[in-house]
């Protein structure tokens, strides 16, 4: 007769912690294979010598497997008893990525829900949470900000170029003057005397609607008037332009500038501060899994990161190449093979064996290849369906996508053929205004 209650009494055994061996117990779905190389070096790596630094880079190639190691590294702390762990990702279409990849792997996960609460899962150190970085990095953040924030063990910021962007909006308020007419009129009436000052032409084709024009606010007159802009946003903060910006900059106003166009207002800080975000600036482990063909300046910077961290990243160091990938500059080809000959060709056509992808650098370049017979999405929604389809291999016209060339991914068949149609266009003025600005400029 078997006594159950010595063996329910038995010591359970200790959870495993290395990653490598844990990746071997997970319940995983058969089209998951063993690790390649490039993984286990990286988190070999980590355990052995790294794990124990609180800020850390993983640079690696695109498609090399980044994801898996962060959800490894983070389900090993959390076996080590150092949670709440967090995988953060730059928007909501990869968070669903990567909660496929969690669940093909047989990682325990979880994620926010549709009423917008921070699940007792992650909060106990039970499961990894996967979100992504909207959630984090806003003003009114159901993670808090400040010191009223909630704690985490290790945070993972997957694609990190592409979080930082998302994390230099959360501080920046874009007030459109198609939308929001009166708050924009309200504070080109505060500043028109000063724009004048700087160039009475430029200040009558932005007061016209002209687009392209655009002027700084001089630091001088936002120091003077700062209280009156206060108080113009202040009646507005109902807006969501300025409701999730505002608990951000309300004190800081100082440390603002000011950029006035005919379409639009963009007041946005000179340098961010991370520690508004407890979550992340607090975190015991920083661990940012970079691309290798990226500038990492804003890691110190933005980030607070050690210069240390900066210059000791965890990189691959028999990875030569990274993929097999032919790339081709028509032009130099041949003369005649222009931008709107390739555009024509590629536009219209409709394959069924993979995708097709052209990605443009404004809408005006959208319009044209959707004339032509690409399948344009209106919006974020359209675009991760569209993508969706690419990666279920449900293929057909080409595919363009307007200025955005972060956190898509389109492994294998989804795209076997990208044009890159012009340099991309730079959305906010102060990269605009800097790019203006530079030594290189024949402005200067």
């Amino acid at each position: 007769m078997v006594d159950f209650k010595k063996r329910i009494a038995l010591k359970s055994k200790s959870k495993i912690t290395n990653p490598i061996d844990l990746y071997k117990t997970l319940d995983r779905k058969s089209i998951a294979g063993p690790l390649r190389p490039v993984q286990k070096y990286a988190l070999e790596e980590w355990y052995n010598n790294r794990k124990d630094e609180r800020d850390l880079i993983v640079k690696l190639h695109t498609g090399e497997g980044k994801t898996l190691i962060g959800l490894l590294m983070l389900q090993s702390v959390l076996n080590l008893g150092e949670g709440p762990c967090i995988y953060v990702c730059p928007n909501i279409y990869l968070v669903k990525q990567v909660c496929w990849e969690a669940e093909k792997f047989g990682i325990p996960f979880c994620a926010i829900d549709n009423n917008n609460e921070i699940p007792n899962e992650f909060l106990s150190g039970e499961k990894i949470l996967i979100t992504h970085a909207h959630k984090i990095f806003n003003g009114k953040s159901i993670f808090g900000i400040g010191n009223n924030c909630t704690k985490a063990g290790t945070i993972v910021l997957d694609d990190s170029h592409a979080c930082i962007d998302v994390l230099k909006n959360s501080f920046t308020v874009t007030i459109s003057r198609e939308n929001n007419e009166t708050i924009y009129n309200k504070i080109l009436t505060l500043f028109s005397d000063d724009l004048i000052e700087q160039g009475e032409g430029s200040y009558l084709d932005i007061k016209s609607g002209e687009y392209e024009t655009f002027m700084m606010v001089p630091y001088w007159a936002w120091n003077s008037k700062k209280a009156e802009l206060l108080s113009i946003l202040s009646d507005f903060t109902n807006v969501d332009e300025i409701k999730f910006v505002w608990p951000l900059m309300k004190d800081k106003i100082i440390e603002y500038s000011c950029f006035i166009s005919g379409s639009k207002i963009e007041i946005a800080p000179y340098n961010i501060n991370v520690e508004q975000f407890g979550t992340f600036s607090k975190a015991k482990r920083r661990i940012l899994m970079s691309a290798t063909t990226q500038e990492d300046i804003f890691f110190v910077k933005g980030l607070n990161f050690s210069s240390d961290a900066v210059a000791n990243p965890i990189v691959y160091p028999q990875l030569r190449w990274s993929g097999e990938k032919m790339i081709l500059m028509p032009s130099l080809i041949c003369e005649t093979c222009d931008r709107d000959l390739v555009a024509t060709k590629f536009a219209s056509v409709n394959t069924k064996k993979f995708g097709i992808v052209a990605i443009v650098s404004n809408t005006k370049r959208a319009i044209y290849y959707s004339k032509l017979g690409s399948k344009l999405p209106q919006n974020n929604q359209e675009l991760f369906s569209v993508i969706d389809d690419l990666r279920k291999s449900n293929f057909g016209k080409t595919v363009v996508i307007n200025n955005r060339y972060d956190g898509i991914d389109l492994p294998d068949e989804s795209c076997r053929v990208l044009i890159m149609d012009s340099m991309p266009f730079l959305n906010n003025f102060s990269d605009r205004y800097e790019e203006k600005c530079c030594p290189n400029s024949e402005i200067i």
